[in-house]
């Protein structure tokens, strides 16, 4: 059984438009058309939030009909459970308690339909439905900036960098980078039409460069780089000791070198040595982090709240901190722990995954849990509420881990079949007697 819920009817096709339209949605698809980064405001404030809550309730339709067994989901991986309920209990310290439980209730749908997704889609529909999302804005965000573009390309202060269909020119590089790798596993799995398949991630890679967001470039070469490498997990554990050393030993080099050519590599890259002004966003995030350690100021309550007008005032900047320190403003060291832990369990499974099996589609959980840290080097995508990134992260750990348990059932199943076999050789007949 591919699919968890494998003797249930496979998924029709309302139910695969639903999920790409929930994925469309999620990565901020059509959002130069409500407003770009303003959909908070005005009729849209009370449109989203009445749309999301209606999907959630669709999902929660379909995983009753065809799924079942949520709470069997999740004890697999309770540090994702605690995490969200951490943040859901957060509401009692936050300042605003109420926007902080609204919020933190669309965090649990987030990660509800996570699980949907893994539970209802096997590894290699799901890279289906998340190619057809990507192909949809790689298609459209050209003719966008070609027919409207006002709302296809960004404003001076981002060098009229294009955007597509999406509200930020990050927006469109985040998509486009996923959709690079995505289209990549598809046309290595699909040989027949791999031909299309490249040809798409042609125009995802044009359309990459164009938004001019190099931490998704960066994030889309070194996921790229893992999907060429991951076949070396596959080989004798003394050939793999060998080649980690050695990649260890090239990364060293070459982040020494980069660090002694800080100002030529950010050149290359059209930033200067402030990361945009990253740093000093950073820095203030550090000092406000440091006022409340332990437990942090609440789930997405510190920049909603005060944060931004604080930094745009002392920076002149917008929020711009990376997935942990927004974590840690967020949860405190105990939400940022827990996190760790839960990351560092999916990226063990995964790996153990890639080595256990022979298929393609089983390097997507490693090479997307690669994106997703490099990504958060720079940009705040864990615990993102209505968004794609945690929607696939959630996804991947309920598959990795799944796949582990099932592998260690499988093998005390094997085991216990050896020792009843011994038992019959040696004539025994199970019953104590002989």
């Amino acid at each position: 059984m591919t699919r968890w819920g494998g003797l249930n009817r496979a998924p029709g096709r309302g139910e695969r438009f639903f999920t790409i339209f929930v994925f469309l949605l999620s990565s901020a698809s059509f959002a130069s058309f409500m407003g770009g980064e303003e959909t908070g405001k005005g009729a849209l404030a009370i449109v989203m939030p009445a749309l999301w809550s209606l999907i959630y309730l669709v999902a929660v339709i379909l995983f009753r009909k065809h799924c079942g067994g949520f709470l069997d989901r999740l004890r697999r991986d309770k540090l994702l459970v605690f995490l969200v309920a951490l943040a859901m209990i957060s509401a009692f310290w936050s300042e605003e308690p109420g926007h902080t439980l609204q919020r933190s209730v669309a965090l649990f749908g987030t990660t509800f339909f996570g699980v949907y997704f893994a539970s209802r889609f096997s590894l290699v529909d799901q890279l289906r439905i998340l190619s057809r999302v990507f192909l949809i804005g790689a298609v459209l965000s050209p003719i966008v900036v070609a027919v409207l573009p006002q709302y296809g390309i960004a404003g001076p202060e981002f060098g009229h960098a294009w955007q597509g269909i999406y509200g930020h020119k990050n927006g469109l590089g985040s998509a486009m980078a996923l959709g690079t790798i995505a289209f990549t596993f598809r046309a290595v799995m699909d040989r027949k039409g791999s031909l299309r398949w490249w040809a798409a991630a042609g125009l995802s890679v044009g359309l990459l460069l164009l938004s001019h967001a190099a931490t998704s470039l960066l994030a889309c070469a070194v996921s790229l780089m893992t999907f060429t490498l991951a076949p070396i997990l596959r080989r004798p554990l003394r050939r793999i000791i060998w080649a980690v050393v050695g990649m260890g030993a090239l990364a060293v080099g070459a982040g020494l070198w980069a660090l002694n050519n800080l100002q030529f590599v950010m050149s290359l890259l059209g930033r200067d040595q402030s990361f945009t002004g990253r740093t000093t966003v950073w820095m203030v995030s550090i000092a406000m982090i440091t006022r409340r350690p332990w437990l942090g100021y609440g789930y997405n309550e510190f920049w909603p709240a005060y944060g931004s007008d604080m930094v745009a005032h002392l920076t002149g900047l917008a929020e711009m901190s990376h997935a942990i320190l927004n974590l840690w403003l967020d949860l405190g060291l105990l939400g940022v722990l827990i996190f760790i832990l839960q990351y560092s369990k999916s990226l063990w499974c995964a790996v153990v995954a890639v080595r256990n099996t022979k298929s393609v589609e089983w390097f997507w959980p490693l090479v997307f849990l690669v994106y997703l840290a490099t990504v958060g080097l720079v940009e705040s995508i864990v615990l993102q509420r209505n968004g794609l990134s945690w929607i696939v992260f959630t996804s991947v750990a309920i598959q990795v881990s799944f796949r582990a348990q099932r592998k260690v059932s499988t093998v005390a199943s094997s085991a216990i079949a050896a020792s009843f076999g011994m038992q019959n050789r040696l004539g025994f007949n199970g019953t104590g007697g002989s």
